[in-house]
């Protein structure tokens, strides 16, 4: 059976390579350009994908081989389970494949190269978000807000259909909808994310209703309106997931004459962990027709990485350039002499996990003396601020993943229901934010997650909990992350170089040495 086993693998190894390669240099292209001609090409590499692994006969080799048992080579035992859970999320006929790939490429053309408008003027995200950031004018951050709303009945229509489309697929394997299909294939149990959620919905409603009376009194303020009169648009972004400035200082000024590229190579090379080379490769200032959000992308877990950015010298793109390149780190250092298979980190999770842990530096104050230039005398009080705002934003994101997840297993469970007033009914439930009176209309539809990345937020939440675990044990075993190389051995030898050997829970369980614990997100932040 091993050499059975080994000859699979090396089979569908080969021949999926090249079409992985092909897929990941057409997504590529089409986020940087936003060209149809762009998007036609990755709706064909993204269909050759998913015909690939919808092939039934590949599907039934490797259910048989994991239902024969284990063999002695634990490696050739989990690349078989990667070939299962790649096949069983593409069990669909090609008519399926057709339309799923026609919808996402329409879907995602259209976010490329939405603008909101604004009295006939045209506005970037960047420029959204500052308005929305900065603006005490009313008027000024509703119109943005509302502005950015615009792509919702553009592609609401697409988002449900792509919903039927994905539950007919997953009922006809046996699955209740989409959302427990997507779960179970990507190594989460249902009713063990619902208990973590619950948990966790449980641990943050006093402390977050206490943080967000002290928001809505300082955003108020901010405004010069009542409490009464606050409406979502006052609440510093689109969906209320950061969380806004309620103190005086604004930590901006002092990012405003750095280049990000900068101290994010100074921050990494002061772990030992160099990424250059990732930078170089990487697509890092808007221009239109670009994709306006940020990710990271390994062409070929053979060391082409790269992250795509819109860069500007703030608070908000330092941390996420610093996040992206986290998720690129995972990348470059898993070790190159695992299976080709191997070379990803073992769930979507994992990787978040890093890149969070690495956003959060900016509110360290040896990273704010020694990076990025602050005065000692001003650090303390940058540093005490920053480590507010993060315990606030770990509250508010947590409360917003509540929403999203939420939103998405109700979403699938019945995709032809009242979405738009379900949405405000779960943001009022888990944000305590007041809904607009008279407004209808598909608010959901633009968060391009629930379109492009479905059932995917939790994966967000869960990365939140890594961390504060991942960050504990590495506090207590070697000390703190800035200008530790002890640190970035650490990550790299206890984290990263372990590639997909393993699932996530055990991965967390060897690098931390305790299964996942909500105790360690509790203490961070409540």
């Amino acid at each position: 059976m091993r050499i059975a086993q080994k000859a699979f693998i090396q089979e569908t190894e080969k021949l999926y390579k090249p079409l992985e390669l092909a897929r990941s240099h057409a997504s590529w292209n089409a986020a940087t350009t936003g060209t149809s001609e762009a998007s036609e090409r990755e709706k064909k590499a993204q269909a050759a994908v998913m015909r690939f692994w919808a092939e039934p006969e590949r599907f039934a080799a490797a259910t048989r081989f994991l239902e024969e048992g284990e063999t002695e080579d634990a490696l050739d035992v989990r690349q078989i389970k990667m070939i299962y859970l790649a096949a069983a999320k593409n069990q669909q006929d090609d008519d399926t494949i057709r339309e799923i790939t026609r919808l996402e490429t329409d879907i995602r053309q259209s976010i490329y190269n939405f603008r909101s408008e604004i009295h006939g003027k045209s506005l970037n995200d960047n420029e959204i978000a500052k308005i929305l950031a900065k603006s005490d004018n009313s008027k000024e951050v509703q119109a943005a807000w509302e502005a950015s709303k615009q792509i919702g009945p553009v592609v609401v229509d697409k988002i449900r259909e792509l919903a039927r489309i994905r539950n007919k697929a997953a009922q006809a394997q046996g699955y209740r909808d989409f959302f427990e299909k997507s779960l179970l294939l990507n190594e989460i149990e249902e009713d063990h994310l619902m208990r973590i959620f619950s948990e966790l919905e449980g641990a943050t409603s006093e402390p977050f209703e206490v943080l967000k009376a002290e928001i809505d009194s300082s955003r108020a303020e901010h405004f010069g309106i009542q409490q009464k009169d606050l409406s979502p648009w006052h609440y510093g972004d689109l969906f209320f997931q950061t969380s806004p400035i309620i103190h005086e200082l604004d930590i901006d000024e002092y990012f405003a004459d750095k280049n990000p590229t900068i101290l994010s190579t100074i921050t990494y090379d002061g772990m030992g962990l160099d990424v250059r080379d990732i930078l170089e490769r990487s697509d890092l200032y808007p221009r239109p027709g670009k994709d306006q959000h940020a990710f990271c992308l390994s062409l070929d877990r053979d060391g082409d990485i790269r992250t795509l950015n819109n860069l500007e010298p703030n608070l908000r793109w330092n941390t996420t350039l610093l996040h992206e390149l986290g998720h690129a780190i995972y990348q470059k250092y898993i070790d190159r002499e695992l299976p080709w298979f191997l070379r990803s980190p073992p769930h979507s999770l994992s990787t978040e996990a890093v890149a969070i842990l690495m956003e959060t530096l900016v509110n360290d104050r040896k990273w704010l003396t020694q990076i990025l230039n602050v005065p000692k005398e001003e650090a303390d009080q940058i540093s005490n601020i920053a480590h507010a705002r993060q315990r606030a934003g770990m509250l508010i994101f947590t409360r917003w993943c509540l929403v999203m997840t939420h939103f998405e297993r109700a979403f699938y469970a019945d995709p032809e229901g009242d979405l738009d007033e379900l949405w405000w009914d779960l943001v009022e439930q888990y944000q305590f934010l007041r809904r607009i009176e008279g407004r209808h209309a598909p608010d959901w539809a633009t968060k391009y997650h629930i379109a492009l990345f479905p059932v995917y937020y939790q994966n967000y939440e869960l990365g939140h909990l890594v961390t504060c675990q991942l960050n504990a044990t590495l506090k207590r075993e070697v000390g703190e992350l800035v200008g530790n190389k002890a640190a970035g051995e650490w990550l790299v030898d206890r984290v990263l170089k372990s590639g997909a050997k393993e699932d996530w829970g055990k991965h967390v369980e060897r690098a931390t040495g305790e299964a996942l614990n909500v105790r360690y997100f509790e203490e961070a932040v409540i």
